[in-house]
């Protein structure tokens, strides 16, 4: 006897992905993500406020330290019967020397280019997650699809093994086993809706979206092309291009500039002055020179913290560069094999979806395959098809992270 499935499987799938997405939910693309995240992420906004007091840091590290200093004194002088009043008018300035000046601003200048760098960098970071986030949202959106397609073939296998059983051609096993594929369907599909709903989630979070936006990304999962360079030339080009290694460099050059100025700071100053006040009917004028003799501090102690702060730069640079150097070579190795399994699979197997359950329909109908391999058939095609996209959400994770090591696009989209 002949077994015939609903042929309006289609619609029903879609009228359930509908009700299964939210309702009310803004459209999105991966463009409108980026410009919205770096127009309002925390991290870049203080990444920026940073490289903005680091600037306030060159203009105060530029200004002269002191002051010219204008004094005034008066008072009587008394003796031998009479009472005048005597006055004074002093003016100072206290010179830096030892290069103090020059010093303080090479550090500051140091550090704002290292504020730049990291803003540079917390931006690229805000751009990978992003479109990290928009890629498992797709792929999750796909899944979910697969997942209520499947429970619509389950629904109608079970019906076929019912209508079967009342005719008195089919078994209870039959209705047994439909009714068991039924029951996982209907919960994979709704872990299928909670995973969906956990990676718009994390796109929100990744974008900085507001907690009551519902986000509803559109777009394409992109290729995954073969990197046109090789790993060194990859290092290479992540040693250059990198923010947070460019801000480890910048950082150990303020450091350096910090021990000059340490050792500068151990220089006395120079006070030049010049006076002139009235004793008695008599005018004077006096021109002073006065410097601090550095017997007991000679800024000893911050030489040393200078020192150590240098020290403490050059681990941390090299420490980030050989980091740098590791994730490359890690990530490029990961991304290979994430490749090799995405194209491991049969892409008509996997695009032909319906038309190899039609296939397997027709085979149904005609008596070539009973209830039973047709249920083994649907399994193993719609397992082939998450199976698929677990490899195609391995190989974005994997893109995204060595497009993050080796600060590179391969290109496409998210």
């Amino acid at each position: 006897m002949r077994t015939r499935l609903s042929g309006a499987r289609a619609v029903c799938a879609a009228l359930v992905l509908a009700a299964a997405l939210p309702a009310r939910a803004d459209r999105l693309t991966i463009d409108q993500a980026l410009r919205r995240a770096l127009q309002r992420h925390p991290d870049v906004e203080v990444a920026a406020a940073d490289l903005e007091a680091a600037g306030g840091q060159v203009t105060a590290a530029r200004t002269r330290t002191y002051n010219p200093e204008l004094g005034v004194a008066a008072g009587p002088a008394w003796g031998g019967g009479d009472t005048v009043l005597d006055y004074e008018l002093s003016l100072s300035q206290t010179f830096e020397l030892g290069g103090k000046r020059s010093r303080r601003t090479d550090a500051a200048r140091a550090r704002q280019e290292a504020a730049l760098a990291r803003l540079r960098w917390s931006r690229e970071q805000v751009v990978a997650r992003v479109r990290r986030a928009f890629a498992f949202a797709l792929i999750e959106r796909q899944r979910l699809g697969v997942e209520v397609q499947a429970q619509n073939v389950a629904d109608e296998l079970r019906a076929a093994a019912a209508e079967r059983l009342r005719l008195g051609a089919g078994t209870q096993l039959e209705v047994n086993v439909a009714l068991a594929a039924t029951g996982r369907a209907r919960h994979d599909r709704v872990d299928a809706e909670r995973s969906y709903e956990l990676a718009v989630v994390e796109l929100s979070t990744a974008m900085a979206a507001p907690p009551e936006e519902v986000l509803d990304p559109v777009g394409d999962i992109g290729a995954f092309p073969v990197p046109p360079l090789q790993e060194a030339a990859y290092v290479e080009q992540a040693r250059r291009r990198r923010g947070d290694l460019a801000a480890a460099g910048h950082e150990r050059e303020a450091a350096e500039a910090e021990v000059a100025l340490a050792g500068a700071l151990g220089t006395p100053d120079l006070t030049v002055a010049v006076s002139y006040g009235r004793s008695e009917g008599t005018h004077i004028a006096l021109v002073g020179i006065s410097m601090p003799i550095p017997i007991f501090n000679r800024n000893r102690g911050g030489r040393a913290a200078a020192r150590a702060g240098l020290k403490r730069a050059r681990l941390v640079e090299g420490s980030t560069g050989r980091e740098v150097e590791r994730g490359v070579r890690a990530a490029l190795r990961a991304y290979a094999k994430a490749r090799e399994s995405v194209e491991a699979f049969d892409r008509e197997v996997v695009d032909r979806l319906d038309e190899n359950l039609e296939l397997a329909r027709e085979s149904l109908r005609t008596g070539n395959i009973g209830l039973f391999e047709f249920n083994i058939v649907r399994r193993d095609l719609f397992e082939t098809q998450l199976a698929y996209l677990d490899a195609l959400a391995e190989a974005a994770d994997a893109r995204f992270a060595l497009e993050s090591a080796a600060a590179i696009s391969l290109g496409g989209t998210p």
